[in-house]
């Protein structure tokens, strides 16, 4: 497993981990009806969903390097 692989692999498996982090704080949410539990999913899913663009770009660019 190469340098890129790797990265790409850690990448994605951080994004998994902020969504279910994001699932996690939703659960909370929904027991305690905090604003800051909601506020802290939101702002997960955007990061994983930056993640997930970044891994994809990162892909892209670095398709054509051995």
């Amino acid at each position: 497993m190469n340098l890129r692989s790797v990265h790409a692999l850690l990448i994605l498996l951080s994004a998994v981990l902020a969504v279910l982090f994001g699932l996690w704080c939703l659960d909370l949410y929904r027991q305690e009806d905090g604003i800051a539990t909601l506020a802290a999913a939101i702002t997960s899913f955007a990061v994983s969903f930056g993640l997930i663009m970044y891994d994809s770009w990162f892909l892209r660019k670095t398709r054509t390097l051995r």
